[in-house]
């Protein structure tokens, strides 16, 4: 399903109006929750130990949507210790600089005594975005109106940390370039290009996932191995608009090396067949880099992180990235390499009993300077 791009939301426990409202409306306000008994900081562990509802401010600072802001309303069943994944129902709205707009509702959970986990997913969203054409510097606006839905199950493989499940997606689209950009030349030779999905479409997909999870916390890990493959078909003969093939591999790795030290590093392949949509064409997804500012018919990123615990509470970061994009029979883009990036940045533990961190990091991309706030790990969205 279409989202906004990488929004960097920082998931506002820091917020003084993150409030649980699972509790008695007699206590509901006591902020004594904030604060930790063992050392006395801000800490947000025993906010979301017991669950219930949680509203959490997102702040969007994603410039390809001049930025934003948007709420998320988490209802939460069960604490989300590390290694597990408590079963989570999420209800967001956010608006962006831009006047973008997007909302949805998504339910996590596991059943099977933990043996089998599932993903639902619907929403919507009418978002404007750039596109690089041709190779040029200059970018030209689309609209998508977009709806659809999500639903993914995967299943523990016997005692290994292999799992594997069926997907099935949906969405349904109406593009339209942004406005005056048809005029332009410019606009005139990319509406030339994506004629073919300016009318209403929707695009329905079967596929399969497999996981590998030995990560020692699912939201901030320090240690272990996660990797993801996933394989999508789109094809007419279950509803769909366009055939084509959709392939993401991403491999994430952590070690902890001395006391204080930790490294990861991160690598991203992402493809699609001939027929996909401009809009789902891969891009180069860095700190730094522009959500779809190098896209292409496939695409590799590849990122290295070191990390510095200074206390208990406080760490440092670093990071560097590269990326490269290829393209076989787009009409749209052009291939990129040499795509190099750098930044640092620093992080909070902000719920210590269950490993969880919040941050901001800043990153030099080839183009441009941002930042990006983060709660967990900065490769949330590429591991499961």
């Amino acid at each position: 399903m279409s989202t906004l791009p990488r929004s960097s939301a920082f998931l506002g426990f820091a917020s003084a109006f993150v409030i649980s409202l699972s509790a008695d409306a007699a206590d509901a306000f006591d902020f004594s929750i904030f604060v930790d008994p063992d050392d006395h900081m801000f800490d947000a562990s025993a906010l979301l130990a017991r669950g219930g509802f949680i509203p959490i401010p997102v702040i969007i600072t994603e410039p390809a949507v001049q930025g934003g802001f948007g709420v998320v309303g988490q209802f939460i069943n069960s604490a989300l210790g590390p290694g597990g994944q408590g079963a989570r129902t999420m209800v967001g709205l956010a608006l962006t600089g831009n006047d973008s707009k997007a909302g949805g509702i998504m339910r996590t959970g596991q059943f099977r005594e933990g043996k089998a986990r599932y993903q639902l997913a619907f929403g919507g969203a009418d978002i404007t975005l750039p596109i690089f054409p041709f190779g040029l510097d200059r970018s030209v606006d689309y609209n998508n109106s977009v709806f659809g839905g999500i639903a993914a199950a995967r299943f523990k493989l016997g005692e290994t940390n292999f799992w594997l499940g069926p997907r099935l997606t949906y969405r349904h689209t109406e593009i339209s370039l942004g406005g005056s950009e048809e005029e332009t030349e410019l606009g005139g030779r990319v509406r030339s290009a994506i004629n073919d999905v300016i009318d209403p479409q929707q695009y329905i997909s079967l596929g399969a996932s497999l996981h590998y999870d030995t990560r020692n916390n699912p939201v901030s890990p320090t240690s272990g191995i996660n990797a993801v493959l996933k394989f999508d078909r789109y094809d007419d003969a279950i509803g769909s608009d366009a055939d084509f093939n959709n392939l993401s591999a991403v491999v994430t790795s952590f070690t902890e090396f001395g006391d204080a030290w930790s490294f990861g590093i991160l690598t991203e392949y992402d493809a699609v067949s001939s027929g996909a949509p401009f809009f789902m064409a891969p891009s180069v997804a860095l700190r730094g880099v522009q959500h779809g500012r190098y896209s292409g018919d496939s695409a590799l990123t590849s990122e290295i992180e070191l990390r510095r615990q200074f206390t208990p509470r406080w760490a440092g970061v670093v990071f560097g990235g590269y990326g490269e994009t290829h393209v076989e029979d787009s009409r749209l883009f052009h291939a990129e390499d040499g795509i190099w990036t750098y930044g640092a940045g620093f992080r909070y533990r902000i719920a210590r009993k269950m490993g969880i961190d919040a941050g901001l990091d800043v990153a030099k991309g080839p183009e441009d300077t941002i930042f990006y706030i983060q709660f967990g790990h900065a490769w949330m969205r590429q591991m499961d």
